[in-house]
């Protein structure tokens, strides 16, 4: 299948993962394992299924993260960005690179969505960007999102007009509550303002390429938008009707131009109700991992994975169903597991009580010790007879024996 556009990940810069301190305090975020699997294989596998193959995708990345390089360099062409890039001085470097028009993903969203209805609808609108927003079911007592969405980590006030257009937007970080102002040219063109505070971005967006040319003439006034999401969207946004914003997507002399114009410019919003979450902080990260294993509507689709190995466990253990079990892992006498995934290699001793954890690969539990509500990554170690209660710990960081902590956070 021939694919018309490319795609474009995000796959972690310098900064990448700060929200998900230890998990990523020398690990890259596109390795953190959803169900224990790469979170960025993920993404790959989405973009397969609907006819994207290697040629067709661009993964940027530092020289930090050459181990999701090496990963995915068979299913996809990495392309090594500078040490202090961010998601849209990243899009400049790799421009020479990007050769029609793409799709910019996140390298920590996971998706459900049909790619193809949204590019059939990013190509029957002739818009410019379009925006994967996700909308999520209100509590109907409320008024308001569920808990358990990302509402308090990446919630944005978007004004939509009725013809989907992205009228407004604002960063929570910019958002004063106390004086929400918007422009009268904004009001007059929308027949109507519905605020919701239901909708999320998925940092997924379709654009033509002259959004990237469009990037470039900006930063060459030196404007210095350098982030995709915080930066760059916001002001063209704000600016979209803007008639100096059209000349610079619309020069004649340009050959790419006398082949297409462009007659208006456009910010759409393609709303979808199927499952999408971004994973840029350890809430949404638990939360994703738990919705793995879920079946049915509210699981993550297409990533439903099968154990095709035999586990071996003792059989005075209890494991419930809604856990798993990674190979190679070694389970003692009366160990009790619920509504947790456990990592490849890891050993887990007798009389040991784990419930709504994540335990990453070859991580040692000694006898004796409670884990609730943790996440333990690689090779960490807790010690005899210790209590966990909503710690996270990071690569190869240890706990010693007879503890009983926290909400503690807890490195090497």
């Amino acid at each position: 299948m021939q694919v018309k556009y490319q795609a474009i990940i995000l796959g972690g810069g310098q900064q990448a993962g700060s929200m998900l301190f230890p998990l990523c305090q020398d690990y890259s975020k596109g390795l953190l394992p959803i169900c224990n699997k790469p979170m960025i294989l993920y993404q790959l596998d989405v973009l397969e299924s609907v006819g994207f193959g290697p040629q067709d995708i661009l993964i940027l990345i530092t020289r930090n993260h050459q181990a999701v390089g090496d990963l995915v360099q068979r299913r996809a062409e990495v392309v090594y960005v500078s040490d202090d890039s961010d998601s849209g001085s990243a899009l400049l470097e790799s421009c020479e690179k990007i050769k029609k028009d793409f799709i910019l993903l996140s390298c920590d969203t996971m998706i459900g969505a049909n790619i193809l209805n949204l590019l059939d609808f990013h190509y029957s609108t002739k818009a410019t960007i379009t925006c994967l927003i996700k909308e999520e079911d209100l509590d109907k007592k409320q008024g308001r999102a569920p808990i358990s969405c990302n509402l308090n980590e990446s919630f944005d006030i978007m004004f939509i007009g009725s013809d989907h257009s992205l009228l407004h937007i604002i960063n929570q970080e910019d958002d004063d509550q106390a004086s929400l102002s918007v422009t009268r040219n904004v009001l007059l063109s929308c027949e109507s303002v519905q605020i919701m505070t239901n909708l999320f971005d998925t940092h997924i967006y379709v654009c033509q390429y002259e959004v990237l040319e469009l990037f470039l003439n900006l930063n060459k006034q030196k404007l210095e938008i350098q982030n995709w999401k915080e930066e760059f969207l916001p002001y063209i946004v704000k600016h979209q009707r803007n008639v100096n914003l059209l000349n610079l997507i619309a020069k004649k002399e340009q050959s790419l131009f006398q082949e297409r114009k462009q007659q208006q410019f456009s910010i759409k919003v393609f709303i979808t109700q199927d499952y999408a979450r971004r994973l840029n902080n350890i809430k949404d990260y638990q939360q994703a991992n738990f919705e793995s294993v879920i079946k049915g509507n509210k699981g993550i689709p297409l990533y439903q994975g099968v154990q095709d190995f035999q586990l071996q466990y003792p059989q005075d253990a209890r494991i419930s169903p809604d856990s798993v079990i990674g190979e190679g892992t070694r389970i003692g006498n009366k160990v009790t597991i619920q509504r947790s995934i456990i990592g490849k290699n890891c050993t887990i001793g007798d009389h040991v009580k784990i419930s709504n954890s994540i335990i990453m690969k070859n991580v040692v539990i000694n006898s004796n010790c409670i884990i609730q509500h943790c996440i333990l990554s690689n090779e960490s170690a807790v010690g005899h007879a210790t209590e966990l209660n909503k710690c996270n710990l990071g690569n190869l960081a240890s706990v010693e024996p007879n503890q009983k902590l926290v909400d503690e956070c807890i490195i090497r």
